[in-house]
């Protein structure tokens, strides 16, 4: 209401038809029309009005009269003269009007100057909430929002105590347990071929043997009737026997070709391990700096909300600020309170993760230095062919491994050719009836056999259409594997794409984002924005930063995810 009757008087003051020296007709009551705390209207007859302040502390203000509009007496006085210029002394008396009308001039332009500047007090003084945040930003706050727009992370800053990530690689693999047990895996089938081979080599077998035989039979010729002779043996023999395979239908073959695709598969298996395991060290480096970010940036909103809320805490003791103004800021602080305390439990479980994969506790993650995206080489282009992926690789592996598999059930239906050279020696007593004698026997044998099964029950047949029915399944699979990897492949690719765009915009953003926040500090500044706007803009400035930093640690993620499909993570392993 002041305000109102603030600028009411602004408009009297400044219509030429309101006098600063009118007085009332002789004998005219004034009566109050409208009265404020300040000021009362009062009206003399229908023609006369007038506006007067109020005594202030036992002061009294001189009294502002507005009479009844009615034409210039200075024209009408001058059009008069006019018409009687002879007379010196009506001209004379003119002269005195206009004097007299210039020095009321001068009082009202001063009077005037005088109410506008009681006016423009009122004004500040009753629209201060502005200069007020200026003020206590100017006093108190101005280090505490300048801490506010302190950098999100201080990677560039810090000095680097880490070594870079591929230089690190090679520790995270030789001191991974999956990548030990893979290469176990891969030597086992290694020394399982070489054992395959031994097949085409000779088989030598040594054997020595006691023996003892006593044979008992009716004596004949000269003996004497029912006389009984005795021989008995007793010796040591020793043989040596040597067996090479000469055919045997390919079944050799099979068996070592399928120890072959065995060893190769486990060799693709130590290789998707490793794979596996570097892209496990890449995602929890990557999410740790994610972790961090985020959390900094939740730190400094809430920051910045609880900066925001002691200012707005101030006005509203000082009679400056509105309460709900208050209560939605704090309302805003409690808010980012649990998000600060929320991205404070994710980081704690990324540094949990990380020191799980690297097996170190990181310290300061914000001297992580950020994987280099180019020692993974050129970026694939769109359509680069997965044949190189080593899922797909282990998958082929599998329709080898049936294959052979399968013809060593077929060579089964075909005969096998051996041949065989041995030595025995026999050495001992022969003794019997009447006389004793040494014994010593050597034998020389050579064979050359050739072994066919023709029927065994069906059991071959059953074992060949159950190997059959693998190879098919293995053949499904391997072409399951391509369409998918095919598909991750376009995934992988697409995503890529949309985080390099997004960081554009997201770039762009923070740049509208940081220039809003300016403009509207400096509007705060000079009393035309509320202090809930700046708090807004600030917030959406943080979140644009982190979501920006995030975005670039997106970019290298998808980028890494690209080459892994692509089976080309290995090479930087070399």
């Amino acid at each position: 209401m002041n305000k109102i009757i603030n600028y009411t008087l602004i408009a009297l003051i400044l219509n030429w038809n309101v006098s600063a020296f009118a007085e009332s007709e002789e004998g005219c009551k004034w009566e109050v029309v409208e009265e404020t705390a300040k000021y009362i209207q009062e009206k003399c007859g229908d023609n006369n009005m007038r506006i007067r302040s109020k005594a202030l502390e036992g002061i009294d203000i001189t009294v502002v009269e507005a009479p009844k509009k009615k034409a210039n007496p200075i024209k009408e006085f001058k059009d008069t003269v006019e018409k009687t210029r002879n007379s010196e002394e009506q001209e004379q008396e003119v002269a005195n009007v206009e004097q007299a009308v210039e020095e009321t001039g001068k009082k009202v332009k001063k009077f005037k100057q005088d109410k506008t500047m009681e006016v423009k007090k009122t004004i500040e003084q009753n629209s201060d909430d502005a200069k007020a945040d200026k003020k206590i930003i100017d006093k108190a706050d101005e280090k505490a929002w300048a801490d506010v727009d302190a950098d999100i992370t201080k990677v560039e800053k810090a000095e680097p105590t880490w070594m870079r990530i591929y230089q690190m690689f090679p520790r995270l693999i030789v001191e991974n347990e999956k990548v030990k047990a893979a290469e176990l895996d891969y030597e086992a089938a290694t020394e399982t071929l070489k054992s395959e081979y031994s097949a085409y080599y000779p088989q030598v077998t040594v054997s020595i043997g006691s023996n003892h035989e006593d044979d008992r039979t009716p004596a004949k010729g000269t003996h004497p009737a029912n006389t009984i002779t005795h021989d008995s043996k007793h010796g040591i023999q020793k043989s040596i026997t040597i067996t090479q395979m000469i055919w045997d239908a390919g079944r050799t073959n099979s068996v070592i070709s399928k120890a072959k695709a065995t060893a190769q598969q486990a060799y693709y298996r130590l290789e998707l391990t490793k794979e596996d395991v570097v892209m496990e060290g890449i995602t929890a480096w990557l999410g740790l700096t994610k972790a961090y970010n985020t959390w900094q940036a939740n730190k400094k909103i809430e920051n910045n909300a609880m900066v925001t809320l002691q200012m707005t805490i101030q006005k509203v003791k000082n009679g400056q600020g509105s309460k709900m103004e208050q209560l939605q800021i704090e309302q805003q602080y409690r808010t980012y309170q649990t998000l600060t305390m929320t991205s404070k439990l994710a980081y704690d479980s990324a540094i949990q993760r990380f020191q799980n994969v690297w097996r170190f506790d990181p310290r300061d993650a914000s001297a992580m230095p950020m994987p280099i995206a180019d020692l993974l080489g050129m970026l694939p282009v769109q359509g680069t062919p997965v044949s190189n992926n080593t899922s797909l690789r282990i998958a082929s592996m599998d329709i080898t491994i049936a294959q052979e598999q399968l013809n060593y059930d077929k060579a089964e239906f075909k005969p096998r050719v051996d041949g065989k050279l041995s030595y025995t020696e026999k050495e001992g007593e022969l003794s019997g009836g009447y006389d004793t004698d040494d014994a010593q026997k050597e034998e020389w044998r050579g064979d050359i056999t050739m072994t066919w099964k023709l029927f065994g029950g069906f059991k071959n047949t059953h074992v060949t259409n159950g190997d059959r029915a693998r190879l098919r399944s293995a053949q499904m699979r391997h072409q399951d594997t391509v369409r998918t990897i095919n598909e991750q492949f376009k995934n992988a690719w697409n995503n890529y794409v949309l985080v390099e765009k997004n960081l554009e915009t997201l770039k762009r953003t923070v740049e509208i984002n940081d220039e809003m926040y300016k403009l509207t500090l400096a509007d705060f500044q000079a009393g035309n924005s509320p202090i809930m706007a700046v708090f807004g803009m600030k917030t959406a400035h943080l979140m644009s930063e982190v979501a920006y930093l995030n975005a670039q640690v997106d970019l290298l993620q998808a980028r890494f995810q690209l080459h892994k499909v692509l089976g080309l993570v290995n090479p930087i392993l070399q």
